[in-house]
């Protein structure tokens, strides 16, 4: 169903994603050993990450960083994330006998199936020889062996005294593991680069290549006719007005698209479009908030570019006048560029803009 509000898993779920997919595709069969999956909130990146692992025939694990936020940000975590991850993989069956000689791998036997626990208290086994052992396993079958892991700017608060810098990982896998392909995807693009730091001399992925698929939202024609397709689903038939008036307002993200379709099949009511766009602006301020609490200057900058002053000199005007106190142009750069990195901002020129319509509209409440 088109309207589901789950991350789709099937092409018969994923609307119009064919181009992306065949993309990823190539990338795996012929590119770098990372590969980046970008794109802004509520795109489908998860969706088409489920997908393409779903149905490309290839052995993985999919590892959700947000996780670690509930775990910790640790050697446990992480530990943690990978064993629940390895138990959930494709394979499993099929790669308990390359994982049971490592020391501190610990295979369950239940009702319902296996399990697996790794000993994270004296860090054994190795992240490394994990990855080693399904290196092994991908190379007997002449394949390659998928770690994915969504929204992976979250790795970055591994780094630190006594805990694990993923990079490292990562770069002695690109080294060494020539059957092991990394994907990485991320909402938040600037402090995904930040934590790679593929430019930084002092970075284990220092100068290695990569290859990036940008997810765009959908145009017009395509967002008019993902409605029409899903509502065709429901058994419903909305007028042209209806949906055309719901495409404006959403701005072609199709998170926001499948949220009115899926409300409008729920209430059994086309003319709730306005009901819609209060929820999702009431989303995006919740998010938005939370992004204030973090410093002074943020909830001044959002409002000004979203009341239409979108360069430097006339931000810093409006912070200024609101704020009654003068602002150093270094936290202004640092907040600005901050928010580009949460991909709420983007900059073209010296003009600064919301990169969704619904933060905009929410930007002007706060």
């Amino acid at each position: 169903m088109l309207f589901d509000p789950r991350p789709k898993e099937s092409r018969r779920e994923l609307f119009d994603r064919e181009k992306e997919l065949k993309i990823l595709e190539e990338f795996v069969e012929k590119g770098s050993p990372i590969i980046l999956c970008l794109g802004v909130r509520r795109i489908g990146k998860t969706s088409l990450l489920k997908t393409f692992l779903n149905e490309s025939g290839y052995p993985y694990i999919f590892i959700n960083a947000r996780k670690l936020s509930e775990y910790g940000y640790s050697i446990a975590g992480l530990y943690r994330v990978f064993s629940e991850a390895i138990a959930q993989t494709n394979v499993f069956n099929r790669i308990i006998d390359y994982l049971k000689g490592l020391r501190g791998v610990n295979i369950t036997v239940s009702g319902v199936g296996f399990g697996i626990e790794f000993n994270w208290r004296k860090r054994e086994p190795s992240i490394t020889s994990i990855l080693e052992r399904l290196d092994h396993y991908a190379k007997d079958r002449e394949t390659y062996f998928l770690v994915t892991i969504d929204e992976a700017q979250e790795l970055r608060f591994l780094k630190g005294f006594n805990k694990i810098d993923f990079r490292e990982i990562m770069a002695y896998s690109y080294d060494n593991l020539r059957n092991i392909k990394f994907i990485l995807s991320g909402s938040e693009i600037g402090l995904l680069y930040d934590f790679l730091e593929f430019n930084n001399y002092s970075s284990p992925l220092y100068g290695r290549v990569r290859d990036e698929l940008i997810i765009e939202r959908f145009s017009k024609e395509e967002s008019i006719r993902f409605l029409e397709k899903g509502f065709e689903e429901a058994g419903m038939k909305p007028s042209k007005e209806v949906i055309e008036k719901a495409v404006d307002l959403l701005d072609g993200i199709p998170g926001w698209l499948s949220f009115y379709g899926y409300k409008a099949v729920q209430m059994k009511n086309f003319d709730i479009i306005d009901k819609v766009l209060e929820e999702a602006i009431q989303t995006a301020l919740d998010e938005l908030n939370k992004i204030i609490k973090t410093g002074k200057y943020y909830r001044h900058i959002l409002r000004a570019i979203a009341m239409g002053y979108k360069n430097w000199s006339l931000i810093k005007r409006s912070v200024e006048t609101w704020t009654g106190s003068h602002v150093n142009n270094k936290i202004l750069y640092n907040n600005l560029v901050r928010l580009i990195n949460l991909t709420i901002l983007s900059k073209e020129d010296d003009r600064y803009d919301f990169i969704d319509n619904i933060y905009r509209e929410a930007a002007k409440r706060i």
